[in-house]
Parts: structure tokens; C-alpha cells; sequence
């Protein structure tokens, strides 16, 4: 039987890597809770790092550039269960709550003792075919609750301060990372002039070309941990037409090749890594 994604429900994805590697200045344009299935992952954000080892639950926070190690356990993958949920809800869910405090800087930070309720809640959503039929008043409901177990475990999502031009600009290329932005594209949706654009984004220490760049590099490294799609299509997907192109970006970006994220001789094909939802645009790790 074929299940719809039900657009209230956030699509979770599995996250797998082969061999050791850490990524610097990661973005999220979504919060996430991950739960570390195998490995360790080590996250730092303005100095402040969090550890979290084999079946540890976390959150991520958006819009905080991070750095992020992911160490496999040998001879096992690192594997994670990533679910990202807009910010809109955390929100809501604790000002009904009224005793939640959320932090003013927003950091990584781990659910401690998360207890088997939530554990089982977190799951479902995992596991998109338990709650397709769900409505969406129902679906919504339950992710409050999900979020609340983790605020309860220690696990809040800090405030964040207004998006600055450059997030708006990666949120926007993030809709079709394959589409051929310009400038003139970024300037009329944010109604300014090329000129503003390029003298606002210098002020924030980069550029468009920049930024877009960054942008579907960060779409590439999701892709790449989290699907079995040839390093070819993944290019295109993120619109480079030549792969030795992509690839020649992606390691001036991350350091490594795009084949070393899945290991050595196709590694992750071979394990059978599958995804429920190919929706992996707001997520970086």
C-alpha cells in the first residue's frame, strides 16, 4: 500500500556516513531532533560543543552556523534518524506550555533521559506509513507533544534573532537548488536593488555567489548521507551539469570528495540505505 506524506507530519530522514569527517559551518534553516542510532556526533555552535553517542536524542538549532563531526563506530556506519520541525511549532508549543523558558542563545543541546513515551513518538514519526491517515490537527498535536518531552528532558530550542539577508537568500535558493539564480533574481524578491544586495550581503562577510554556492554544497552533503542516488544526479540536482565540477566544488568545500561521505567502494549501496521521502533541503547533518 502507497501512503501520501501528510503535509502536518515532518519527513524524517536516515542518515548514514562510512568513514570519519567533520564539516564546518553547517546551516540549518529548520530545527531538527536527531536521535544518534550508531557512532557519535560531536556539534559545535559559537564554541559550545555537545556529544552525543549511540542512541542519544538531541536538538539543532536553525540558522546557527555549526560545526559538525560524525564518527562512525567500527566496523559499523555512523547512522542517525534526522526530523526536522519548523520553528513555528516549537514556538507555539511553548507558549501554551508557559513554563518553558527558551534560552536566549540557541545551542545544540541533548534530551537527557528522554523516557519511553517519547521515545515511541519520536519513532512514529519515523515510520511516515503510522501516521499518513492522521489529520492534520492530530498530526500537529502529536509533534507538540514530542516537542514537549524534549523540553521536559532539557532539550529547549533557543530564540532566534531576526533572519538576516543572507538566510532569507538561502531559504530562497533552498526551494530549487538546480534553478539558475542570479543576482537580479535575489534582488527583485527581496524588492532591492543589485547594488543594495551586494552591498548588504558584503556586510554580513559574503556574497551571493557565495551563499549560493554554500547553499547547494550543504543540499549535496544531505543527499549524499541520506539517499543512494549516483553522485551524477546528485550534481544535477543541485545544478551543476559536469559531476568532476561538483565534485572539484565539493571537496574545495568540505575537504573531502563526495564518494569518501558513503566510503570506499560504494559502501553505502551496498548496506541498502533507503528513505522514506526524498526532502532533505533543510537539512544539513
Amino acid at each position: 500500500m502507497t501512503h501520501e506524506a501528510n503535509p502536518a507530519i515532518p519527513t524524517a530522514v536516515l542518515l548514514r556516513q562510512a568513514g570519519r569527517a567533520c564539516f564546518h559551518h553547517l546551516v540549518n534553516t529548520t530545527p531538527v531532533l536527531i536521535h544518534v542510532r550508531s557512532g557519535t556526533k560531536v556539534v559545535v555552535i559559537r564554541d559550545m560543543p555537545l556529544r552525543l553517542e549511540t542512541g542519544d536524542y538531541g536538538l539543532l538549532p536553525d540558522h546557527q552556523p555549526m560545526t559538525m563531526e560524525n564518527i562512525p563506530k567500527v566496523p559499523q556506519n555512523y547512522e542517525a534518524r534526522i526530523l526536522p520541525v519548523p520553528r513555528a511549532l516549537f514556538e507555539e508549543t511553548y507558549a501554551r506550555l508557559g513554563s518553558i523558558t527558551p534560552p536566549l542563545t540557541a545551542l545544540p543541546a541533548k534530551a537527557k533521559d528522554l523516557p519511553a513515551e517519547a521515545v515511541a513518538l519520536f519513532e512514529s514519526f519515523c515510520s511516515p506509513e503510522s501516521n499518513a491517515a492522521l489529520p492534520a490537527a492530530v498530526a500537529t498535536v502529536r509533534m507538540m507533544e514530542l516537542i514537549t518531552w524534549f523540553a521536559l528532558s532539557g532539550a529547549v530550542l533557543g530564540k532566534r534573532e531576526g533572519l538576516l539577508l543572507q538566510d532569507r537568500l538561502r531559504q530562497m535558493i533552498e526551494t530549487d537548488p538546480a534553478y539558475d539564480w542570479t543576482s537580479g533574481d535575489a534582488a527583485r524578491a527581496f524588492h532591492m536593488s543589485e547594488a543594495t544586495l551586494r552591498r548588504k550581503l558584503a556586510a554580513q562577510q559574503t556574497s551571493f555567489t557565495e551563499t549560493l554556492s554554500d547553499t547547494r554544497m550543504t543540499r549535496a552533503l544531505a543527499l549524499l548521507h541520506t539517499t543512494t542516488l549516483p553522485i551524477g544526479h546528485i550534481a544535477q540536482e543541485v545544478g551543476y551539469d559536469s559531476p568532476s565540477q561538483f565534485a572539484a566544488r565539493f571537496k574545495e568545500r568540505f575537504g573531502i570528495n563526495p564518494r569518501d561521505v558513503r566510503g570506499s567502494a560504494g559502501a553505502l549501496e551496498r548496506i541498502g540505505a533507503e528513505v522514506a521521502h526524498l526532502r532533505t533541503d533543510k537539512i544539513s547533518a
